[in-house]
Parts: C-alpha cells; sequence; structure tokens
C-alpha cells in the first residue's frame, strides 16, 4: 500500500511539475496571481504538453512490458527492437510526400516491418536476446541514418527539426493526434490488462499455455501488432524516444512482482509519470534553452541498459 501511495504522488508532483516549471516557474502564490496571457499559455502549451507526455510514456511502457513477456527477453523494448526506428522512417516518408492524415499509416507500417525484420532474422540465425537487441539498435541507426538522408535530400528545410524529432521532441505535436492516440492508447492498455493471465502463462511456459487452450502464436501476433501501433503513435507524437519501454517496467516488477495485473496497470502510471517528470528536466536544466527529451532518457537508459546487458550475458 505504501508503495502505491509514493507512485500516485510521484504522478502527482510530475503532473504539478509539469505543468508549473519551466521557462518561467510559477510559485504557488504567482499561481493564484496569473494574467491572461499565463494562463494562454498554461492551458494551451503545458497543459497539453503534459497530457502528450503522459501518453507517450504511458504507451511505451506497457508496450515494453508485453514485448519483454512475449519474446522473454528482459531488454526488449520498441527502441531497443529498432520499432521507433522503423516508425520514424514511416513518418519521414510520409513528410516527403506531404499529406499529414498518411503519416500515422506510414509510421505504423515502418514499425511492422522493423519488427518483421528482426523476427526474421532471429529466426534464421538463431540469435541470443543480447544479440537481437543489438541487431534492434543497429537497425535504429540505420533507419534514422535513411531518414536524416531522405529529409536531406527533399525537404531540407526541416533538417533542423527532424534532428530534434530523432532525439525525442514534446514540444510540436498535433493536439488531434494526441487526442486520438490518447484513446487508442488507453483501449489497447484495458486489453492488456484484461490479457494479464494470458500474458502470466506465456511468460511462464508456453507449452503449458498450449495445452490451457491459448493460441499463443495468434496471441503473440497481436500483441506486435498492437505494440507496433503504440510505437508507431508516440514516434508521430514525439519523435523517437528511448528506454522508456525498458527502465519502467523492470522497475515496476522490481517493486510489485511480475504479476501483469500489477505490473501493466502501474507501468501504465510510473511511465507516463516518468516522462513527464523526465520532459521537465530537459526544460529545467538549460533553462531557458530546452534539451531534446530523449538526452535526458538516453542519460538514463544507458545506464540501466548497460546494467541489464551485462546481467543478461557476458560481453567479451
Amino acid at each position: 500500500m505504501k508503495k502505491i501511495f509514493f507512485l500516485i504522488l510521484f504522478f502527482l508532483f510530475s503532473v504539478y511539475s509539469g505543468i508549473f516549471f519551466g521557462a518561467k516557474i510559477y510559485t504557488p502564490f504567482e499561481i493564484l496571481n496569473i494574467s491572461e496571457t499565463e494562463k494562454i499559455i498554461l492551458l494551451k502549451i503545458r497543459i497539453p504538453r503534459v497530457l502528450c507526455a503522459f501518453t507517450v510514456g504511458a504507451g511505451l511502457s506497457i508496450s515494453g512490458v508485453v514485448l519483454q513477456s512475449v519474446l522473454k527477453n528482459p531488454l526488449s523494448e520498441s527502441y531497443t527492437l529498432g520499432i521507433s526506428g522503423g516508425a520514424s522512417f514511416g513518418v519521414a516518408i510520409g513528410t516527403i510526400i506531404g499529406r499529414s492524415y498518411s503519416i500515422p499509416f506510414f509510421s505504423f507500417t515502418g514499425a511492422i516491418f522493423s519488427l518483421f525484420l528482426i523476427l526474421l532474422i532471429t529466426l534464421i540465425k538463431k540469435l541470443s536476446s543480447s544479440s537481437v537487441i543489438l541487431a534492434g539498435i543497429s537497425l535504429n541507426f540505420i533507419f534514422s541514418s535513411l531518414v536524416l538522408f531522405l529529409i536531406s535530400s527533399f525537404r531540407f528545410e526541416k533538417f533542423y527539426s527532424t534532428v530534434l524529432f530523432l532525439l525525442g521532441d514534446l514540444s510540436s505535436f498535433s493536439e488531434k493526434m494526441l487526442f486520438y492516440s490518447g484513446i487508442l492508447i488507453f483501449l489497447i492498455f484495458v486489453f492488456f490488462f484484461l490479457s494479464s493471465k494470458i500474458y502470466d502463462i506465456i511468460s511462464f511456459d508456453e507449452d503449458k499455455a498450449k495445452t490451457l487452450g491459448i493460441n499463443v502464436n495468434f496471441e503473440k501476433n497481436l500483441t506486435y501488432f498492437l505494440s507496433c501501433l503504440i510505437s508507431s503513435l508516440c514516434v508521430c507524437l514525439s519523435g523517437i524516444i528511448g528506454f522508456v519501454g525498458l527502465i519502467v517496467p523492470h522497475i515496476i516488477r522490481g517493486l510489485f512482482g511480475s504479476s501483469h495485473r500489477k505490473v501493466i496497470p502501474f507501468s501504465f502510471l510510473f511511465g507516463g509519470s516518468f516522462l513527464i517528470f523526465c520532459d521537465t528536466i530537459s526544460r529545467l536544466i538549460l533553462r531557458p534553452i530546452e534539451l531534446p527529451i530523449g538526452v535526458i532518457t538516453g542519460f538514463f537508459g544507458g545506464i540501466f541498459f548497460l546494467s541489464l546487458l551485462l546481467k543478461v550475458e557476458k560481453i567479451w
């Protein structure tokens, strides 16, 4: 109960700091006497940004939870599997075509293609869990290079914004995209939560799952599909933000155990709170200059990823 209390407290603190901390920090006394201009800044910029950060953080976290379960790989998440890179490549193609309504479709197609490549390589080469992740990160770099090449060749005026996009950026999302993405990600979260027992059984023993009448291949493919959908929506909103889906599930499992009935909802709440917190740090650390949020998550995630990698397999 105490852990849940601290989780809720962290959520409230993250939301408060995300709204009232930034280029200008509002004290509790100032909040009561803000001008009309400042109200517009809070309502039209900071609150939507907090909602976007929560949506992306929550989505990436639950995606990480289920991918780690069905792949039985503690290092799996959309970034380390190359899914985010594939989605960003799709976004770049949609941007070059110039039809904004088609960008989510291209992003999803890129995410699916990237995951298909990783699964195919794993099947053919029978890679170890660490090697799969290294292959996924390599794909991310390849796709990022292709994105910069395409934008430089066809839309050079968007080169700077594309670099920010590849580093993770919460400053230029579409509110319409946020609305629909938020609804979809929440519905997928509900589905994952209702499927908690299935993920518990599959992650423990696939043969036992089959004897209990669970269609393991269908459940895995559906999980891949929904995880790619989440990743593509998140990339459309914020660009590539790595390691959130890696850090959050492991912290939650360490606090609440491995039951997905607890891990999925608590990862949803903590993941959203964590990304709001990271976004606040990115706006404060060099105030008034704003760092890409991927710089903050990459710093924490890189350390966390390396520690996990060393535990999973000895590196020569």
